[in-house]
């Protein structure tokens, strides 16, 4: 074996995670900590893999004979960071060297939509952010063409930070009862949001998250609880945006700042009960 460990990191959607699961697209940052698949060659068995989870159906549809392998979750099972979805694309690496597959992401997404959906029904997830933690970068996604582009945080300005909340709506029962939504508008802010990484146009960047943050809470698709958390993160001095990720906004915030501001809104943040994850 060449490798022996497969990393993902934690995953946030900065913007699109409702645009892209009805054919638009979506930008999705990647940030430490990140989970772990070890592997040994040894007894047949696993530790860490969710029973029912698209990584343990797949893990039970394929030849991993011989090989000891244990997931690690360094937020302890916090949920809302992408445990799960880390789990398919660290296995999913495993099996392509196994194989000697190379990785289309066709067929990447074709089968954990259907190992997602198996027990669920309902609204398939987009499987944009198991994208972004395959490859472990920051994403633009395209979900109709399925084309998905690399890019890099290029705002010497400005820094962010991902912060959990104390709240989470489990994305399969959410995704069960969602009825579908325009999205117009939320796509036209994605989109400038990923030009906004190409120009490294700060303005730009702070104000179509903003924008699409408010377009989900007009859609109510934001939890009151994080709408008024947001409300205030954007009254702390050199708070560029902040904004709700996932399900209902409820998975985590991720707020944009000047970097001369770091050390009052982590104060400030940590007031309102918001732990930070990415370092």
């Amino acid at each position: 074996m060449v490798s022996n460990i497969f990393l993902s990191g934690s995953k946030t959607f900065l913007a699109g995670e409702y645009a892209v699961l009805f054919g638009g697209s979506a930008v999705v940052l990647v940030t430490p900590p990140e989970f772990q698949l070890t592997i040994k060659e040894g007894k047949t068995e696993r530790f860490g893999i969710d029973v029912g989870s698209p990584a343990d159906l797949f893990y039970k549809s394929h030849d991993f004979g011989g090989i000891s392998m244990k997931f690690c979750d360094p937020h302890n099972g916090s949920g809302g960071l992408g445990a799960s979805s880390a789990q398919f694309a660290t296995l999913y690496k495993l099996h392509l060297q196994l194989t000697g597959q190379k990785f289309n992401v066709e067929s990447f997404l074709d089968e954990y939509k259907r190992l997602s959906c198996l027990n669920e029904g309902g609204v398939a997830p987009s499987g944009a952010d198991c994208v972004a933690q395959y490859f472990n970068r920051h994403i633009f996604f395209n979900s109709q063409t399925q084309s998905t582009e690399t890019i890099n945080w290029n705002f010497p300005n400005l820094d962010f930070v991902v912060f959990k909340t104390e709240y989470k709506t489990p994305t399969y029962l959410h995704l069960q009862k969602l009825s579908p939504i325009r999205i117009t508008e939320l796509e036209n802010a994605v989109l400038n949001i990923k030009k906004s990484f190409t120009d490294a146009n700060e303005e730009s960047l702070t104000y179509n998250v903003q924008i699409f943050f408010n377009l989900l809470k007009e859609k109510n698709l934001i939890m009151a609880q994080i709408a008024l958390t947001v409300d205030r993160l954007l009254k702390i001095d050199g708070v560029k945006s902040a904004k709700g990720c996932g399900a209902l906004g409820a998975d985590a915030i991720i707020v944009i700042f000047e970097k001369s501001a770091r050390s009052i809104l982590l104060k400030k943040a940590q007031n309102l009960g918001l732990r930070q994850i990415n370092i």
